[in-house]
């Protein structure tokens, strides 16, 4: 069965191969409107062929050679490595493309009559307007893939529509992940060696937003808000399974922070729900933007955790909207009266048995 870390691999890679064959067709009816070639059928169904090999070549070189999100080399020499990349990978697979098509001809892959073809091809200047045509799409489809990952699917799409231009009310859940002993931490490892230990502990929390339909809003020192539209979560119950694939995931990876840092990342969460105004705030290095009591009110629960001794608690207008809650143990813990507010709030604590391989099954 495929696990999600390979699902969200295989997304991705299919991203990158649609994302080829798109802009190839593209350029295969441009050329035939414009009847550049005189063989339109052996030209479309080549620039075809040449669109999977390098969507493929592509999307393995990101997701898999550079581990994805694990690339953290400075831009100039990540450049470099890139349009190198790009260049061998746009003349390797036009090469390909030609054996292919000499083997379907003659049978014989590599021949005089081959390799004469190719020398042909590669002289052929709307050839060469192609391979530059390719070389600024391969940079295209990097930079609109790395913008996707930054801001994630759902932010980056709203972005380009303008659809929070003007202020707009949602109904949305948010989840505070709060990172255990965090000052003594800091003053154990060191400035530097802690930065490297949030970096990694954030990936984890990141990776498993993302799997579970998640955004991050915020990311301040040892805390995380991260964010769902409450619709979405109607049927899955997707926070709590947040929580409960990073408790997995530190778990597993327990020994690499011992080893690397000689301590391991443990957390606590508070989750809450409510209607908030989201709009987009700044005219450079803008961002969208939540305000909202609910914000206010999941910080407060996030301080009880330690008050009453519970790593993950909720509110009961939460508790309320979500669907299979009964799964994850829900235990009332009383009323409580959070600073700030003139009326006390119905809070809850989950559990989890790490023992099963997702709560839901």
């Amino acid at each position: 069965m495929m696990t999600r870390l390979t699902a969200r691999k295989f997304k991705a890679i299919c991203f990158y191969l649609f994302s080829w064959i798109i802009f190839c067709l593209l350029f295969a009816l441009f050329n035939l409107y414009l009847n550049i070639e005189k063989n339109d059928t052996f030209s479309f169904l080549f620039i075809f062929q040449f669109a999977l090999l390098i969507g493929l070549s592509h999307g393995i070189y990101d997701v898999v050679v550079l581990e994805d999100d694990r690339d953290h080399r400075t831009i100039w020499v990540a450049l470099l490595i890139r349009t190198s990349f790009f260049i061998v990978a746009i003349l390797c697979n036009i090469s390909i493309c030609v054996f292919v098509w000499s083997v379907y001809n003659t049978g014989e892959m590599i021949s005089e009559e081959s390799i004469m073809l190719l020398r042909i091809i590669l002289k052929n200047p709307s050839v060469h307007l192609f391979m530059i045509y390719s070389f600024l799409m391969g940079y295209l489809i990097t930079f609109v893939r790395s913008v996707h990952k930054k801001f994630g699917t759902r932010v980056f799409i709203n972005t380009i529509l303008g659809k929070y231009q003007e202020p707009t009310e949602e109904e949305r859940i948010f989840m505070l992940i709060d990172l255990r002993n965090s000052t003594t931490l800091a003053e154990e490892l060191g400035h530097f060696k802690y930065s490297n230990f949030l970096r990694d502990y954030y990936r984890f929390v990141s990776n498993c937003c993302e799997e579970n339909r998640g955004e991050i809003y915020q990311i301040a020192g040892d805390g995380a808000y991260l964010t769902w539209p409450l619709k979405s979560c109607l049927k899955s119950p997707r926070p709590m399974l947040c929580f409960y694939d990073l408790q997995i995931c530190l778990e597993r990876t327990q020994k690499t922070f011992l080893k690397k840092y000689g301590v391991a990342p443990a957390f606590k969460a508070a989750v809450h729900c409510g209607k908030v105004i989201v709009s987009e705030v700044g005219n450079f290095g803008s961002e969208i933007a939540y305000h909202g009591d609910v914000l206010n009110t999941t910080s407060r629960l996030e301080t009880l955790c330690a008050k009453i001794g519970q790593e993950f608690v909720a509110s009961e207008d939460f508790i309320s909207k979500m669907p299979l809650i009964k799964m994850f143990y829900p235990q009332k813990q009383g009323f409580f009266e959070l600073k700030g507010k003139k009326k006390t709030i119905s809070v809850y604590s989950l559990h989890f048995s790490l023992d099963k391989e997702n709560p839901l099954n």
